[in-house]
């Protein structure tokens, strides 16, 4: 059986055996991806000129007929807290929005601070406007003017929550967003001076600006140093939020709630550790050009920190929550739609994905020979059985979530260590042994991540497959990610084995991690060849020659690097209870914007019995 017909007839199997997954099946390039879809249906309109970064699909450059509103909320049906699940009440590395890098906190700091651009349909590259008033005009290939939205203000989180004002909220004043703050926000993320400027993970992003010049309070002109094809992506990436500088402390940190104040269609209420992350509505959102629809149309929402799965049933079953989605084992989701056929359901893979980065200037990883060994003595398939109960797929450099940038299914899974086959796994674990014994034989240190549960659980499985594979002594240790962040600036831990969020575009995934100059790069890899594949994208303006581009990159890294193993990401498969309309799952974290669109149905049959 050949390695793509493996993972296609195993999911064809599952389908015919429940018939009840509700999704698009297996096709030439795998399993199409539900993310970011409105399961109420109903046709809508974008603010502004929607477009795509160049060097994205030309088939991008449509209109989407579904972006914003969705089904308007009738009179009546206003108002109510949606109840969410999710992990945005874990305590993250830092609240400050252009420093984190954790997934669930920047969803929510997406609900509350706007961007210049924003992703309207990530997998198909499509930007639209948010704070600017329409895409930015290009001159030339090096200019960007920005022209943005009147009477846009930063929030007031003491209108909608009572009580005094902060001396955040004091400072601002609920003053209008101008050009300055634009500049500022990218200005912040890119200094060189700055005594946080090792927490700024994005310089690389705003360190392409030559100039910016505020040509009225609405006005701003960028010019880059050089043509970047993914400029228009920086301006609508998941973290290039606009902040004021009010509320950023001496030492260029806002890691605290009293700093979340944006512009953005939710207010932070309260984040309390391990349990509920709370957003009110924020009553002087500007509405993306539609202010008669007077959105956020709910009253705000909670997201609930329940992370397994048997928690989550209970909860969903007695409409405590609204939606849910499995964290690892999905037979409940399929036993619960077929009891509830009227269930919205939807199935979509997620841009998470379990990985391990090495430290290649570092004996023993400095040796290609044992970074290879331990990617092919890696069994894939074992991970997804593992750790999501089959419901997962193998991942290359870039996310197969999206189609236009990662290397073609057929070609991947037919590299060593992705295949599946028995004599190809044979062959694969045969080679893995002899290049660790090439390299000498070395102890294995291997630090674990310890979110989600799955992650240190999976610890002593892999442990002893190294072990059995290669004839390693192999130890694990398990640490927070803080900790591994901050010991991954140090180089101090060589070998790691992570969840990470995933990214929305082709630079996001390897120009960060791979260029010698990037501040992102922990794996101190520094290789002139790659760095010039990684520029070369950067300026390619034309679709087809930056794909091809992107494709030669994932191959170079695949045979020449490996500096980080990517091993596989999962799918979520959603429900929600039909009251919840404008329903829309998510592959990506960052979007909770689109929750300014939900509405709860009073009306609906299933509404009586809710929590």
């Amino acid at each position: 059986m050949g390695e793509q017909d493996y993972w296609q007839r195993f999911w064809k199997r599952r389908l015919s055996r429940r018939r009840v997954l509700r999704g698009a099946l297996w096709g030439g390039a795998g399993l199409a991806a539900a993310a970011v879809v409105g399961c109420s249906g109903g046709n809508e309109s974008t603010s502004g000129t929607p477009t795509a970064s160049p060097g994205a699909s030309p088939t991008a450059r449509t209109p989407l007929a579904s972006a914003t509103a969705g089904t308007p909320s009738p009179v009546g049906s206003r108002g109510g807290t949606l109840h969410l699940m999710g992990v945005e009440a874990f305590p993250s590395d830092t609240l400050d929005p252009h420093q984190t890098l954790f997934g669930p906190a920047y969803s929510a700091h997406s609900a509350v601070f706007s961007k210049v651009l924003r992703y309207e349909s990530i997998e198909d590259g499509l930007i639209v406007p948010d704070l600017a008033i329409a895409m930015p005009e290009m001159p030339d290939e090096l200019t960007y003017i920005v022209r943005l939205r009147p009477g846009v203000r930063f929030q007031q989180p003491s209108k909608a929550l009572g009580g005094s004002p902060s001396a955040e909220e004091q400072a601002i004043g609920g003053r209008e967003l101008t050009a300055e703050d634009v500049k500022y926000s990218f200005e912040r993320q890119a200094n060189e001076n700055s005594p946080a400027r090792a927490l700024f993970v994005r310089a690389y992003q705003f360190g392409v600006i030559e100039s910016m010049r505020v040509v009225d309070p609405l006005t701003l002109e960028i010019r880059t140093k050089r043509p970047i094809a993914p400029f228009l992506h920086f301006l609508a990436n998941t973290n290039a939020f606009v902040v004021a500088k009010e509320v950023v402390d001496k030492s260029d940190q806002m890691n605290r709630p009293a700093a979340m104040i944006g512009t953005g269609p939710f207010i932070w209420k309260e984040q309390i550790a391990l349990q509920v992350m709370r957003m009110v509505r924020n009553p002087d959102w500007f509405g993306w050009d539609e202010p008669e629809l007077d959105r956020p149309y709910i009253d705000g929402y909670e997201s609930l920190f329940i992370y397994d799965d048997a928690s989550i049933e209970a909860a969903f079953r007695t409409k405590k929550l609204d939606s849910a989605f499995q964290v690892s084992n999905g037979q409940w989701v399929i036993d619960l739609r077929q009891q509830e056929p009227d269930l919205i359901s939807a199935d979509s893979g997620f841009s998470a994905y379990v990985k391990t980065n090495f430290v290649v200037d570092q004996a023993p990883y400095s040796d290609f020979n044992l970074r290879k060994a331990i990617h092919l003595a890696t069994d894939r398939r074992q991970i997804v059985d593992t750790l999501w109960q089959g419901y997962g797929r193998p991942q290359g450099p870039v996310s197969w979530l999206l189609k236009r940038w990662a290397l073609p299914e057929e070609e991947l899974l037919k590299l060593p260590g992705y295949r599946v086959g028995t004599q190809e796994r044979q062959e694969d674990e045969q080679e893995a042994r002899r290049l660790y014994e090439a390299a000498g034989s070395p102890d294995l240190k291997i630090t674990f991540g310890d979110q989600p549960g799955y992650v240190p659980a999976f610890a002593p499985q892999y442990k002893r497959k190294l072990e059995e594979v290669l004839g390693a002594k192999v130890e694990y240790k398990v640490w927070p990610y803080a900790t591994i962040n901050a010991e991954k600036a140090r180089g101090t831990v060589p070998f790691t084995w992570e969840y990470d969020n995933g990214w929305i575009e082709l630079d996001d995934w390897v120009y960060p991690y791979f260029h010698s100059q990037s501040s992102a790069n922990v794996s101190h890899v520094s290789d002139p060849q790659l760095d010039s594949l990684l520029d070369a994208q950067r300026a390619a303006f034309d679709f087809e020659e930056r794909q091809q581009l992107g494709y030669e990159i994932q191959r170079y890294l695949l045979e020449n690097v490996l500096a980080q193993l990517d091993y596989a990401s999962y799918y979520m498969l959603w429900m929600a209870w039909p009251y919840y309309k404008n329903f829309r799952p998510a592959s990506f974290f960052g979007n909770s914007f689109h929750l300014a669109n939900a509405w709860l149905d009073r009306s609906n049959p299933v509404w009586g019995s809710r929590a």
